[in-house]
């Protein structure tokens, strides 16, 4: 059954879906009729879902009734990550769509020393934030990511600790054996991180392997998210 992601009005035991572009994809893509059912969400984060059919309809909307309400049970499931830029523009989609899902709530990106490109622009950002939406509907996972740029990490880290998925590691360098309040991920550009970098981040950091192999940034961010959500890394306190 299709899970799409959009505003509508609910109106006792109904729904109304105006959103021209959600009826234009029921009619002609799913053609859908009279007691079809779909699943709906809110945009963002949503408390709960629901399993709706179409009750009548119109060129204007869809009414549809209300048949069954499920409840977002992950709230305190919360996963950041900062990507530093990758090389190539299209494999910025694809870290998103892939992070979006496996159900990171906010993902940063950031212009190391070594990413080649150094920005996102608004359309770019427009088109991230797209694919993000597909990715839920997609993956049923319940919130869209929040996904944004940032020339400088300070401001995002300086009130938490940083774990970074690097691929080198001394002595010193370890998985952090004690749980802290609230923990970003990081994961290197192409080439790996620098000496400059590292002095960005100041002395509130540990680093953790991902294996021998040496990774793309791109595969690295998925295996990275997975990582994550099998560890439970998000609760450090």
């Amino acid at each position: 059954m299709q899970l799409f992601v959009c505003e509508f009005q609910i109106k006792k035991d109904q729904i109304i879906i105006e959103d021209q572009n959600i009826l234009y994809q029921l009619r002609k893509v799913l053609r859908s009729k009279i007691w079809d059912s779909i699943f709906v969400q809110k945009n963002w984060n949503a408390d709960c879902r629901y399993e709706i059919n179409i009750h009548n309809r119109d060129d204007k909307r869809l009414v549809w009734n209300i048949t069954n309400t499920i409840y977002n049970q992950n709230f305190e499931n919360i996963f950041w990550m900062i990507i530093c830029m990758p090389n190539k523009r299209d494999k910025a989609e694809m870290i998103v769509q892939k992070l979006t899902e496996i159900g990171i709530n906010s993902i940063v990106f950031w212009p190391s020393e070594r990413s080649v490109i150094r920005d996102i622009n608004l359309s770019k950002m427009e088109r991230l934030e797209k694919i993000s939406k597909e990715a839920v509907e997609q993956s049923w996972w319940w919130s869209l990511p929040k996904i944004e740029f940032v020339g400088d990490l300070k401001n995002i880290i300086e009130n938490s600790k940083l774990l970074i998925f690097d691929k080198k590691l001394n002595e010193a360098s370890q998985t952090p054996d004690k749980q802290w309040l609230k923990c970003y991920w990081l994961v290197w550009p192409e080439g790996g991180l620098t000496d400059g970098d590292y002095k960005n981040f100041g002395n509130n950091f540990k680093i953790k392997s991902l294996g021998d192999n040496i990774l793309r940034t791109e595969t690295a961010a998925i295996i990275g998210a997975r990582e994550i959500k099998n560890l439970k890394c998000w609760i450090w306190n």
